[in-house]
């Protein structure tokens, strides 16, 4: 053992030699000067490096608190296993509409949350165990609904049903009060009120109001003059479903927009419609002064030429995301033109105010 000692010692030693006699032979040829400016410059760099690296790890911090700030929402999963056994739970969904728009749910939901929660539950949206053209009648799919809006302070259905002691499945009704499609647009107070709902208890998903962000800077650059224009289209006027709003005609429109734009003179024009023929007619008129984000298809939602249906579901998804996306556009818009509708009810839920607003109301099919 002691051997072993007296050999590391040794080796060492010899070790230290070699480092000493190294350094005195380059200290012979470069002088004693040069190696200390040498040994300056490399402790120099090493600080440098040294910073770089701290930069870069702190750089890396940030982006993955964000990441986490934008792919979750509301209360940890520990807070949320407390309110799992302590809390009540209202589970609801819209039953008799399974081919309605997803604002046609929105406006619904927004009625059936502010019940429940004025009768002390938490409100849980389960469009997964009714059928709707979101599912297909697939309920052994992810509850659509959480495909585009938070629950309340993001429980998930799944969560909810697999852990919390009190839950009551409860109805929606259409006749519960909600905002009113025909009237919101001009009822401030209103607006605030189902605007505060909304942010609370139903807000977008942090993806898709990035995107919003992302496209406004795209679009825009720093501007705010823009007026956003939202027209129904052809589905309404080939089926002039029953009860549903009639919605102008596109050249009656781009009169409006005209005579806006040359009052106000705005920067961009951003303009949605799901119908393409609508589209032909209305950008030519503006060019480069419109801006729009168009889905993938136009009325028939559904990729006929795919056969899978989970795929099917998938573009369909995709598109009504990117119908969401548009709306939230508008409402960020400062002035709007609009028929009525659902989704121009939710876009004056989304906003947060408007400075010049032309509806237009023509009446019910």
């Amino acid at each position: 053992m002691k051997n072993i000692r007296v050999r590391k010692i040794g080796a060492k030693v010899k070790k230290y030699r070699l480092r000493r006699k190294k350094f005195a032979s380059i200290k012979k040829i470069y002088g004693r000067k040069n190696i200390y400016e040498f040994n300056r410059v490399r402790y120099f760099f090493k600080i440098i490096i040294v910073f770089i690296l701290i930069i870069a790890i702190i750089i890396k911090i940030y982006i993955l608190n964000k990441n986490i700030k934008n792919n979750n929402y509301g209360l940890s999963f520990k807070q949320k296993m407390s309110d799992y056994l302590t809390k009540k739970f209202a589970v609801f969904g819209r039953r008799e509409c399974p081919y309605c728009g997803i604002f046609c749910f929105f406006i619904v939901h927004l009625g059936c949350v502010n019940k429940y929660v004025s009768e002390g539950y938490i409100p849980i949206i389960d469009m997964q165990n009714y059928d709707s053209i979101y599912n297909r009648g697939d309920r052994n799919l992810k509850n659509p609904w959480e495909l585009f809006f938070y629950q309340p302070n993001g429980y998930t259905l799944e969560e909810v049903k697999k852990y919390a002691k009190n839950i009551d499945y409860v109805k929606c009704h259409t006749d519960f009060y909600k905002p009113s499609e025909k009237f919101i647009y001009y009822q401030n107070d209103s607006m605030k009120f189902w605007h505060d709902i909304q942010q609370k208890y139903i807000p977008i998903r942090n993806e898709i109001i990035n995107q919003v962000e992302n496209n406004k800077k795209k679009f825009f650059g720093g501007s705010k003059n823009i007026l956003g224009v939202l027209i129904r289209g052809t589905d309404y006027v080939s089926r002039k479903p029953k009860y549903h709003c009639i919605p102008p005609t596109v050249e009656q429109v781009i009169v409006d927009v005209k005579e806006m734009d040359q009052k106000y003179k705005y920067d961009y024009i951003y303009f949605t419609s799901e119908d393409e023929e609508i589209r032909k007619k209305f950008i030519p008129e503006f060019k480069d002064k419109v801006k729009y984000l168009n889905p993938k298809y136009s009325l028939n939602y559904i990729n006929n030429n795919i056969t899978d249906i989970k795929e099917q579901l998938k573009e369909f998804h995709n598109f009504v995301r990117i119908y969401i996306i548009n709306m939230v556009m508008i409402s960020k818009c400062l002035d709007v033109i609009i028929s009525r509708c659902h989704g121009a009810a939710g876009v004056f839920v989304l906003t947060e105010g408007f400075r010049n607003t032309k509806i237009y109301d023509l009446g019910i099919y």
